[in-house]
Parts: structure tokens; sequence; C-alpha cells
């Protein structure tokens, strides 16, 4: 059945349609579509991680609550994204979430509190699946959550094609995506006006089929139909599905857990699922009751941090890698004026590799700036959506150049003040920096420092510096055997024509101008 003969006889899905793979035809910032995912499943979908309900009597001292997890030295490089330097809970610009609950409709920007419980002392999946697909696309991201606690495969989301009654859960998890969908608008004004992408879909459950020998023993199929059904419904028959594993308990658990393990893999590996479909093991993730804050909900992880925030990693990480591929991964490094270009640098290597650069807001793009933020930060970056780079491109040094006010340490525009990380200074981090993009065993290309016009840019930035940056840069690449694409020279000649009026940015057509050669360095690199 065509696209075309589906809708006209689901009218509600035809909208549906419509939005889902509207063809972009504005300009600017409403070109980017929404990435939408659909997290579906029961109470562990839902979210029973606690995090700071730490009652001696009821939550076992706080142990394996997210606050307590944080401190420990091996997960806060893991973690230390959630809070901010006020230690409040980081809300994110570019990633959004809706679920309605049976007390309320939640909606905002990805933070902890999208559970079935009121207030913000719990979180699911949701959280960190939601920062891992947030940093590998430009793309804002819409989360759709749809999760109700003890339903079944077999009879609450029984998909039609294995016959029977329909489950309710199934037609209610369609209808509140559609709902969703339609509101979005309203909902997240910062997505109006943008076309929609159904991305992916993700499934978390099992535990009422696994209690039932019947209900495990036609759950491979169920599942399988479960899968086709939604596609063929949503008219996406590659759509991207990950399912995570039963892995309450761990290794260690009865013999109707594995099976119903056992068939959830099975299902993912049916040649008839239509393909894209990709199982997550999660056992490894499973604490003990003794560590955790619910040392009677086995059935919920006990409500263990820790299970819940690395069980949403490896969600967000595998609905990555299915929508990516097998391509070259190459990582872009840089400040404000690599923002400018990476988006055409991905559009150029679209069919060639997968382009990544570090991602806080709605704008797509961190500003790394100097070699300072560079040695704080270059760890989490070459971390960025499970890193395993091939190729990576890197710049340091318009901000190093920066001058800054010696008492304030803010930006100046007193020549007489130092540089923010002076030359002797600029040597030293950047070889800092060197070694560790060395250490991944990437193909590196350094691109050098565009120009600063004359005129009194500002912060100040003295012109002439430029070449000085530029030389111990270039004397630390030869050193490290690092190659160079040379992008001051490309500007030199035609500043004027390129760049801003005394400013370090770029005209569009200038970042355009820039793309273009940093695209033709990364498959130079790419074939090496």
């Amino acid at each position: 059945m065509s696209r075309s003969e589906t809708a006209s006889m689901f009218p509600a899905l035809a909208v549906f349609l419509l939005i889902s793979t509207a063809t972009v035809v504005t300009s600017g910032q409403d070109q980017i579509p929404v990435k939408v995912f659909v997290l579906a499943g029961q109470s562990n979908m839902q979210g029973q991680a606690v995090i700071d309900l730490d009652h001696e009597e009821h939550y076992n001292g706080g142990r394996g609550i997210l606050n307590t997890v944080m401190t420990d030295p091996g997960n806060q490089p893991a973690m230390n994204h959630l809070r901010n330097r006020r230690g409040e809970w980081k809300v994110r610009r570019d990633v959004f979430i809706r679920y309605r609950t049976d007390e309320e409709l939640k909606k905002g920007g990805l933070t902890i509190g999208f559970t079935g419980y009121g207030g913000q002392h719990h979180f699911g999946p949701e959280l960190q699946f939601g920062h891992v697909v947030g940093h590998a696309f430009d793309e804002p991201v819409l989360l759709i959550k749809t999760a109700w606690g003890g339903k079944s495969l077999q009879t609450d989301f029984r998909p039609p094609s294995s016959g029977g009654e329909t489950g309710p859960y199934y037609q209610k998890m369609l209808d509140e995506v559609e709902e969703a969908f339609e509101a979005i608008d309203e909902e997240f004004p910062e997505l109006a006006g943008r076309p929609r992408e159904l991305a992916g879909f993700v499934w978390m459950q099992g535990w009422n089929d696994m209690v039932s020998e019947e209900a495990a023993t036609e759950y491979e199929d169920n599942l399988v139909n479960l899968i086709n059904d939604l596609r063929s419904h949503w008219d996406k028959p590659g759509l991207p599905v990950i399912v995570g594993e039963l892995g309450n308990g761990g290794d260690d658990v009865s013999d109707g857990m594995q099976r119903l393990r056992a068939a959830q893999r099975a299902a993912c590996e049916r040649e008839d699922n239509g393909g894209s479909v990709v199982f997550v093991p999660t056992a490894q993730h499973a604490r003990p009751a003794e560590d955790s804050p619910n040392t009677t909900h086995g059935h919920h992880w006990f409500g263990n941090a820790e299970s819940y925030f690395y069980i949403g990693h490896d969600l967000g990480a595998a609905m990555v890698d299915l929508i990516h591929g097998d391509k070259p991964r190459v990582l872009i490094l840089g400040d404000s004026i690599s923002i400018g270009y990476t988006r055409h640098v991905r559009r150029l290597l679209a069919d060639d590799a997968i382009v990544i650069r570090p991602t806080l807001n709605l704008d797509g793009a961190e500003n790394c700036e100097g070699t300072k933020k560079g040695i704080d930060h270059i760890e989490r970056w070459l971390e960025l959506d499970g890193g395993d780079w091939d190729v990576i491109h890197f710049n340091f040094g318009l901000h190093d150049m920066k001058h800054v006010d010696p008492e304030t340490g803010r930006n100046s525009n007193d020549p007489a003040h130092p540089e923010q990380s002076p030359p002797d200074r600029y040597r030293e981090q950047l070889e800092e920096i060197v070694s560790k993009l060395k250490a991944t065993g990437a193909e590196l290309i350094f691109a050098t420092t565009t120009p600063v016009p004359e005129g009194g840019v500002r912060p100040f930035r003295d012109p002439q510096m430029i070449a000085r940056y530029n030389e111990i840069a270039l004397e630390i690449m030869a050193a490290n055997e690092v190659s160079v694409n040379d992008l001051n020279g490309l500007v030199l000649p035609q500043m004027d024509s390129l760049m801003r009026p005394v400013d370090v940015h770029f005209t569009p057509e200038g970042s355009t101008t820039l793309a273009a050669q940093v695209a033709e360095k990364i498959k130079e690199a790419l074939e090496r």
C-alpha cells in the first residue's frame, strides 16, 4: 500500500505522516528537523531510579541514589554533565521530553523528574539516553515517553498482527505519539515550525511476560509483530528500533528470566523484523540490593541510579550507532569559526563520514574556545558519541590571543593587558592537547588560526600576533607529524570578501569557503 493510500484510509495518520516526513523548504534555523524518539514499555521505562530520597529507614541511607553515586570518582566523568557549576540540575535546550502520566502532562527540556512520580526525585533511562543522542546530532531532539507499570506484551501491548484482541495500551501508545506530534508547536515553542522526523523507537519491557510461561513462550513472536506493526502504522519500514534486555538481577537469575532474555534477543535477530533492530544487554548494570535504595524492589533494579543511568547510556549509544551505521567517524574541535563551518562540512561529507562536534544547546554547538578550556575538557570531547574517532580536525588560537583583565579575568579591550594564554603557555597547553589527541590513534588535522582584521577587534587581539601563534602551532604539529589545514593562508588574500568588518568571524559565504577546504582535508585523511 502506498503512503498516499495509507494516509487516505486513516485521516489522523495522514496528519502524522505529513508532519513526520515534511520536506524542508524553509531557510535558516527552521531547516533543521526535529529528531523524535519514542520510548515505550512498562515501569522500568517509566523510571524508578532514586535521586535524593535518603531516608534511613526507607532508602537504605542513601546508598545507590543519584546524589550518592555521583560522588564516586569512577562515575564523575560520566555524570558530571548532569549538574551545572552551581550544583543545579541542568536542563537541556536542545533535547526535549514529553511524558503523560496518570496525573499530569510533563514536558520541557531534558532533566530529572520525567517519571510516573510527582516532583523531581526519580529518573529513568530517558535521562542519559537523551544526553547521548543530544550530543550525537546537530538537530534538536524530542523524546516522547509512553510507558505504564505492570503491563504485558501478551495482553496490554498486544499488537494487531499477533491476532486476538489488540492490547489497549498498544492503541494508547499510538494515540499518545500522535497527540504529541500534533501538540509540538504549542507545547514546545522552541520547535515550532520545524519539520519532524520520527527517528527511532526504544522498547524496555518484559517483567510481566516473564512471570507467565504462556506469555514468555510467545514473547519472541509478539515482539517481532509489535515492531512490524508500529513500522507499518507509522509508514517507516526501516525505523531504527532498540530493545533493552530485561537485565534485572544480573547474571544469576531464574530460568524464566533467562528464557525471556533469549526471546528478546531472538526477536531482534529475526530476519522478518525488517532489519535495523538491535538488542542491548543490560544485566551488567545490575547492582546488589544492599548497595541500592529500594532493597526489596528487584523488579525495579532496586531503584539504583547507576543502573538506570548506564542503561540509558547504552540504549542511546546503540541508537546512535544504528542511525549512523559504519561510516568513518570525524570529530571537529574548535571555536566559533569552526561552529560556522561544521554544518556545511557535515553536508559535504554526508556520504563519506559521520561528523560530530561538541554540542550544548539548541544552536547545536559548544565553543571549544582556547587551549585553557581544551585542557579541562579534552577527555570529555574525545568520549562524545562513544569516541573511536577516525579523524580529528582541531584548532586553538583565537581565544588564547584575547587580552584579559588580570584582576577580573574578564575579556579586555586594553592592549596593555596580557593574553588569555601568552605564547609560552599556549605552546605548553597545545602540546598537552596534541599528546592526548595522538593517543586516540586518529588521523589528526590542525587548522591554522584565521586572521584578525585591523581596526580594533573586541575583545582586543593584536593582528600581528596571529603569525606568532601559528608559528608555535606549526612547530608542534611538525614535531608530532600532524597534518595541517592552512585556513589562514586560504583567508588572507580574500579577507574583505570572506570576513565581517572589524570582526574575527565570517560571512555565510566565508563559512562555506572554509568548509570546502576543511571537507577536502578530511577526505584526504580518510583515504590515507
